[in-house]
């Protein structure tokens, strides 16, 4: 499986492009983005490289090469800071998050690929911190974007006008100081996870047939009897969908959550150290390797996942750019010619 890794290091202003060769990480091409590049996406067809960069709130696409490196990229204009960043089903459409605007925007690409300006801006989402596509009911498209300051994650249906409307379902809530950040979806079994930032804790909601989401659990993401700062950053599954991973930047801990493969519970299975201030990680196309950014470190370590227990061991570490924060990793043999 011939993969590649991309990082985003804001204070350095840089895109390292590795590729993935057995736990090590290969340099193949580091990128100027000349701004603060911050949220990274991949196109569904693996062609395009979508980078938010600020401070004069732009995303610039790069045009991803056989062999993944970038190519020059264009540029369109974004309503503000990009704190999270994804697109539909089809690649068509671009959203964007803002935690300082309190927003977020789409856009639409063009029939030749270019980027336009946003068409829609959905206010006063108060710290709205991530952006994730679900596939509605009788094909189609919802968005969730966790509002932080709200303590809600609002629901938002996709109309064939590309334009954002709210959910006739309703929102979905957590706990007074929660502050929902992330979410992440089960490949199979209707299960989403929510990474919560201010109390570490991780909420489990089952979506049924016809549409409602119910919460089913919440867990500490950190030891028992940890009692220093609490700063949620990450998640992510294994494709397999049998391990779940957080991470915390306060004590640089990844957490590791074993899936029941029955009724979706979830069981704490042990906690690892990585890179110091874990902002953002990444799990490879085959479940082997976890890859963790630090920020506060200037490295990446790459991480081998053990197959029957989830548990993590420290295969390599590699120096990036200054405040590493974004990966993200692509499957070469996946991409269409």
């Amino acid at each position: 499986m011939q993969q590649v890794v991309y990082v985003a290091n804001p204070m350095s202003g840089l895109i390292h492009v590795f590729r993935l060769e057995e736990g090590e990480l290969r340099p193949l091409q580091e990128v100027q983005t000349g701004g603060e590049v911050q949220p990274l996406v991949i196109s569904p067809d693996r062609h395009w490289l979508h980078a938010g960069v600020r401070p004069d709130f732009r995303v610039q696409s790069y045009p991803i090469a056989a062999d993944g490196r970038l190519g020059a990229p264009t540029s369109a204009p974004l309503l503000g800071s990009a704190s999270h960043t994804c697109t539909d089903g089809s690649g068509r459409l671009f959203f964007a998050a803002s935690y300082a605007f309190n927003h977020v925007s789409v856009s639409r690409r063009d029939e030749e690929g270019q980027m336009q300006p946003p068409h829609q801006c959905l206010d006063n989402l108060m710290a709205a911190h991530s952006v994730t596509p679900l596939a509605g009911n009788e094909g189609g498209q919802e968005l969730l974007v966790a509002c932080l300051k709200e303590d809600v994650i609002r629901r938002f249906t996709l109309g064939q006008d590309d334009r954002l409307s709210p959910h006739p379902l309703g929102d979905l809530h957590t706990a007074q100081g929660a502050g929902p950040r992330h979410l992440a979806l089960h490949p199979d079994n209707g299960d989403l996870y929510c990474l919560c930032e201010l109390d570490c804790t991780l909420y489990r909601y089952h979506r049924e047939a016809d549409g409602r989401i119910g919460e089913q659990e919440r867990l500490d993401m950190l030891p028992e009897g940890y009692q220093g700062e609490r700063w949620g950053a990450d998640l992510h599954l294994t494709p397999d969908g049998r391990f779940l991973y957080t991470s915390e930047r306060a004590s640089s801990l990844l957490t590791l959550f074993g899936i029941d493969e029955k009724d979706g519970a979830l069981t704490p299975l042990g906690h690892f150290p990585t890179e110091a201030c874990p902002r953002g990680f990444a799990i490879d196309h085959g479940g082997h390797w976890l890859i963790a950014t630090g920020q506060q470190s200037d490295q990446v370590a790459v991480h081998r996942i053990d197959p029957e227990s989830g548990r993590l061991t420290l295969a390599s570490r590699h120096e990036v750019g200054k405040g590493a924060m974004w990966v993200r990793i692509l499957n070469l043999a996946e991409r269409p010619a």
